[in-house]
């Protein structure tokens, strides 16, 4: 009978390995029981699997029963309704679940740094779980976390640093339960009630490139609750997330330190420039958000080579990178993109939001004097915004994307240049 439950529920939630796990260890455990039990027939229909020798049933399946509601229940308690989808019979509460866990998540991955993609984490899941604490930390165990985070509800005190590693080493000696969740309870003395909790669940979030415990989400209560699947769920797919996006973000700033041809600057080099768009146009796609282009130009830039020389034309425009790299963010990629201009690659970054920086880029430019003489230089700016057709693959956006950034700042050009030019995306 458990497994047939944690078996639904993994249905429920599109775990299909974990679901084919539970369904062998039941084929193994008790053989023949589909034929008794409509419940498991269904089941084995619905996983697309049989034990071998077992003819496949060729009616539809029937409703999977709802999972546990979760924690949080409203003041009235409803009745949960099956609700049908292409992966299966999802309850009210279930369908709740994912529709937040796809909410949270988005919120994670378009945060700037780590640290914010914790506090995001943390404070999704303790409010919409109504804990008391919930704490959110990235470090391998046994170790003091590289990184942590903390929710606490109205009136509750943030734990201090040291209650924070007792507790994670509190929870890493508990074992999980056979769907990954770790529960403890709180002890006279023990560190739970230091906290004013009285009983917490815990799930390990695992480096998906090394398979290795890589940090924990952990959810706390004042009060005396039973913790359901539903709830191990949610903490491990919002951990999931939150560590991806963590690793993704580092990875991204040791690509740039890796690819800076000038320490001075911290400017990546041209060649480095279509390697960082296709990966932001894979992010793009994926993720369905914005991203946008700025190529910022010195005007006349060509004719300034020729007349004073590559050394103080380079000069200047290290002098004007150091000026404006505060004024960027974390994830946007700055790329010396020619002797005379530079390439900014705005993640998230609608066409109006890479023309606001662009603005302000230039106006923080307008003081600077360059080292051949007190003339004032002019900058003019070319933007334009990825376009996400649906027969596009990554490399037609980016394809797509340089040459109308090329065209706008040619069209800046021709204009006289001290001008901003944002090329609007094509209607689809």
């Amino acid at each position: 009978e458990d497994l047939i439950v944690q078996t639904e529920i993994f249905l429920q939630y599109s775990l299909q390995n974990k679901a084919l796990e539970r369904l062998q260890r039941i084929a193994a455990m008790f053989p023949g029981e589909e034929e008794r039990s409509a419940r498991l027939a269904n089941l084995y229909q619905m996983a697309n699997w049989w034990p071998k020798g077992t003819p496949q049933a060729r009616t539809e399946p029937s409703p999977v029963p709802p999972a546990a509601p979760l924690a949080p229940a409203a003041p009235v308690a409803e009745a949960a309704v099956p609700i049908t989808s292409k992966t299966g019979v999802y309850s009210a509460e279930t369908l709740r679940d994912l529709s937040k866990i796809s909410e949270v998540n988005q919120k994670i991955f378009r945060q700037q740094t780590p640290r914010a993609m914790l506090n995001t984490a943390v404070n999704e899941v303790g409010s919409y779980l109504r804990v008391t604490r919930a704490l959110a930390v990235v470090g391998t165990p046994g170790r003091p976390p590289e990184m942590a985070a903390e929710f606490c509800a109205h009136g509750v005190k943030p734990a201090p640093g040291a209650q924070v590693v007792l507790l994670l080493a509190h929870i890493e000696k508990a074992e999980p339960d056979e769907l990954g969740g770790i529960m403890v309870q709180a002890a006279e003395g023990s560190i739970l009630s230091d906290l004013g909790l009285a009983t917490a669940l815990g799930v390990m979030i695992t480096d998906k490139e090394t398979q290795m415990p890589a940090g924990m989400l952990i959810v706390g209560s004042a009060d005396e609750h039973k913790w359901k699947p539903n709830e191990a769920y949610f903490l491990q797919a919002i951990g999931d997330q939150m560590l991806m996006s963590v690793s993704h973000t580092r990875l991204r700033s040791l690509v740039r330190r890796m690819g800076v041809s000038d320490e001075r600057t911290g400017l990546l080099s041209r060649s480095s420039y279509q390697s960082c768009l296709l990966t932001e146009a894979d992010r793009a796609r994926t993720q369905g958000t914005p991203l946008a282009l700025t190529i910022l130009q010195i005007d006349r830039g060509a004719e300034i080579l020729r007349q004073q020389g590559e050394s103080p034309l380079e000069r200047f425009l290290e002098q004007l990178a150091r000026s404006l790299q505060p004024m960027v963010r974390q994830n946007d990629v700055a790329v010396k993109y020619t002797a005379w201009s530079l390439a900014f690659i705005l993640p998230d970054t609608t066409l109006a939001g890479a023309q606001n920086l662009a603005d302000k880029l230039r106006r923080a430019a307008s003081g600077l004097r360059p080292p051949w003489d007190s003339t004032q230089v002019t900058l003019s700016a070319g933007i334009v915004e990825a376009v996400a057709k649906h027969e596009y693959d990554s490399e037609d956006i980016v394809t797509d994307l340089i040459n109308r950034a090329e065209f706008s700042i040619e069209e800046a050009r021709k204009r006289g240049g001290d001008i901003v030019v944002a090329l609007e995306t094509p209607k689809l």
